[in-house]
């Protein structure tokens, strides 16, 4: 038993974490930790709570037999304590917790209406014994001489230490013991459980703590959220600093933001395996969080972010910057509650369990690290069946529902990330200005375009043509060529990555059709589908020269290599310009550019109206003549925008868990480099389909007779 207690609990916040288990489990209102002379050779440990206790029977044929699963038993059959706790022991192996904390075990307990139980091992005098049924020593009931007055309880008293306690373990052990029950991000913790933490003598080695609610209170970004099997619900709010308020008062505010969404992605895509985030399928079904489906159970938590850039660290003071710091490097992460009790070792230093700084190598500016945030996720013990703790207690056995977790935890962040990222691009562009500064300081940031045509136009106002207009034109040129060699690749690119995936899935489907002995009808009619796609595909590969277009004619060409995904998600696609011939126009680009721009498009509304249950997913792709110029509209029955038009269109904004965010970003360059723009209209005053209600973009071209 001493050996399983070394060997099974990795270290002495572990060991107690475990003793404070089983006072829950005892249905504990209160338990007190208290660390006596911890720093002399004679310190001792004393955890005493104000649980059921245990008779003679319990502890000599249950408390000190290895393994006994009684409690893992009774969680099984639903058997809850007075107060409604299910057991969170399982194995029968957390009191084995004592043995590595200490040599000598003294406990006292009893039972409502019974004797005291007074147990003591001495594992210096029984370890010359090689087996347990070898090594005996005394259990005495005794009348009550530690609980008089409460009528029920526990007090073990560890001594003859195996570590040496110094000032900063009291101060570790301190910040984990508070974060054991109650979460360290405004939790609620157990419900009717606390832990007190007591200093005897007290040395003034918790003086000066950076605690968890002096971390909330200097956070930024607050982020509540539930996912039930309704879907996902989150409060969102922006809270800067004061400092940066009284600097900038009309430019910085607070912000907050509700939002409730049914289809959520990870109620619709399976988790990445193998092939990534960006080839995930779709799920046969939706499912549902509890026992009889993924076994994970609902979630509920908080995760508050941090900015330590240099222009945000420069607004705290010097002492709160520094504690900030190292509070968020020794606690930073998300971690797990089970019924209010913490499950380790997820959101302890160096236990990057969902796998956040590799994403922030990836993508610095836009997602999180474990030292930039602090949360929580809170199971539900009697839903989460599917979770099980290993045996060393260091977290979940990695099973598909823990894997479900995780891929559930990553698309909660993800939404958290979407909003943050808003509003730190909007900080950034503030905290470049003078302090006091006013709403008309901000300009709208303008195009490169637009910035070389300011350059022009100032080399002549100042007559510096004859210097320098011949280097000014050859940057312009330049400018433009490499723009145009660039977004015709990258657009390009982005279009043909789902044309290929379509070219593979088809091939396979009409080998097996082939195979199987489909008749011969069908046979043709799959591949004229493959065909058609590559038809479209063409329109992408070809020549990168300015030409005369029908609007008309890039639908078609643009809608034919998304066939086979109309077909496979089950979408119903409107050609609006079959209806409208009357309404259709030219255009005048570089057509792979913009049938790349279109095909992306509609790639978006392919996956957004896909995510629907209750009707058929439909896209409209058709002419408008009621904005500020002929436009191409796409529009679909999705979910549509949450999000303003000026966000979406940012480099690496994205609501997927593991999306670029570039996509709309290049068909706005594109649009541009063709002098038009990409429009998020309103439905109203256009002539769109009611039964697309979702999301609308609009590829809006110049409105003059060069373009048209």
């Amino acid at each position: 038993m001493e050996l399983l207690g070394e060997q099974l609990i990795k270290n002495h916040t572990l060991a107690l974490f475990e003793l404070i288990k089983n006072s829950y489990d005892a249905d504990a209102s209160k338990v007190d930790l208290t660390l006596i002379g911890i720093d002399s050779p004679v310190g001792e440990i004393e955890i005493e709570d104000d649980g059921l206790g245990m008779d003679l029977e319990t502890v000599s044929d249950v408390w000190m037999e290895p393994a006994d699963g009684h409690k893992g038993e009774s969680r099984e059959k639903g058997v809850r304590t007075p107060k409604g706790r299910l057991p969170v022991g399982e194995k029968g192996v957390g009191r084995f917790a004592v043995h590595r904390l200490g040599s000598q075990i003294e406990m006292v307990t009893r039972v409502k209406g019974k004797p005291e139980v007074y147990v003591k091992i001495d594992w210096t005098e029984l370890d010359r014994h090689k087996y347990l049924d070898q090594a005996f020593f005394k259990i005495q009931e005794r009348d009550p001489e530690v609980f008089l007055d409460r009528a029920c309880g526990t007090r073990i008293t560890i001594s003859g230490l195996k570590q040496k306690w110094k000032r900063g373990d009291i101060r570790k052990l301190y910040r984990s013991i508070l974060g054991m029950s109650s979460g360290k991000v405004g939790g609620t913790g157990a419900k009717g459980f606390e832990v007190n933490f007591v200093l005897d003598p007290d040395k003034s080695w918790l003086e000066g703590m950076f605690d968890p609610q002096t971390a909330y209170d200097q956070s930024m970004f607050r982020f509540e959220f539930q996912m039930t099997d309704e879907g996902i619900k989150y409060r969102y709010v922006f809270k800067p600093l004061d400092a940066m308020k009284k600097e900038y008062p009309q430019l910085i505010a607070e912000r907050e933001v509700e939002v409730e969404r049914s289809m959520s992605e990870f109620f619709l895509k399976e988790r990445p395996v193998g092939e990534g985030w960006n080839k995930r399928k779709a799920r046969a079904h939706r499912p549902k969080l509890g026992r009889d489906d993924l076994g994970i159970g609902p979630l509920e938590g908080r995760i508050i972010g941090f900015d330590l850039d240099r222009e945000v660290k420069d607004r705290y003071l010097k002492d709160e910057m520094s504690g900030l710091s190292e509070f968020l490097k020794d606690q930073g992460g998300i971690r797990v509650f089970r019924d209010g009790l913490r499950v380790y070792n997820y959101g302890e230093p160096g236990d990057d369990w969902l796998g956040l700084d590799h994403r922030r190598i990836q993508r610095p500016t836009g997602k999180l690290s474990n030292q930039l945030m602090l949360g929580e996720v809170h199971l539900n013990l009697e839903h989460s069946v599917g979770l099980r703790e290993k045996t060393n207690r260091e977290g979940f056995i990695e099973s598909e529902a823990y894997y479900e977790l995780q891929y559930a935890v990553i698309c909660l962040l993800s939404e958290f990330e979407a909003e943050r990222n808003k509003d730190k691009k909007a900080l950034r562009s503030v905290l470049a200005l003078p302090p006091g500064s006013a709403a008309k300081d901000v300009r709208k940031k303008r195009t490169t375009e637009e910035l070389i045509k300011d350059l022009k136009k100032a080399v002549l106002e100042k007559k510096l043509d004859s210097e320098i207009g011949m280097l000014v034109d050859q940057v312009s040129k330049s400018y433009s060529e490499t723009r145009d060699v660039l977004l015709t690749s990258a657009g390009a690119g982005l279009g043909l990555v789902t044309v290929f995936h379509e070219l593979e899935r088809g091939v396979r489907s009409l080998h097996d059709a082939i195979v199987a002995g489909q008749e011969l009808p069908k046979l043709k009619e799959r591949s004229k589908g493959l065909i058609s796609l590559l038809r479209g595909a063409m329109y992408m590969v070809s020549k990168g020269r300015m030409e005369k277009i029908p609007a008309s004619k890039l639908v078609a060409f643009a809608s034919a290599t998304q066939e086979l995904r109309f077909q496979y998600h089950n979408i119903r696609f409107l050609n609006g310009f079959e209806n409208l011939p009357d309404q259709d126009f030219d255009i005048r680009g570089v057509r792979r550019m913009l049938t790349a721009t279109l095909v992306n498009l509609i790639d978006n509304a392919i996956y957004w109206s896909s995510q629907t249950e209750s009707k058929q997913p439909t896209i409209w792709v058709g002419p408008s003549h009621d904005l500020d110029g002929p436009s191409i509209v796409v529009a679909d029955n999705g979910p549509g925008f949450i999000d303003h038009a000026e966000d979406v269109v940012q480099p690496f904004f994205s609501r997927k868990s593991e999306g670029m965010g570039v996509g709309l970003y290049y068909c706005d360059m594109i649009m541009k480099s063709h002098e038009g723009r990409l429009g998020f209209p309103e439905r109203f005053g256009l002539d769109i389909p009611r039964v697309c209600e979702g999301a609308i973009v609009a590829m809006i071209f110049k409105g003059d007779d060069d373009a048209a």
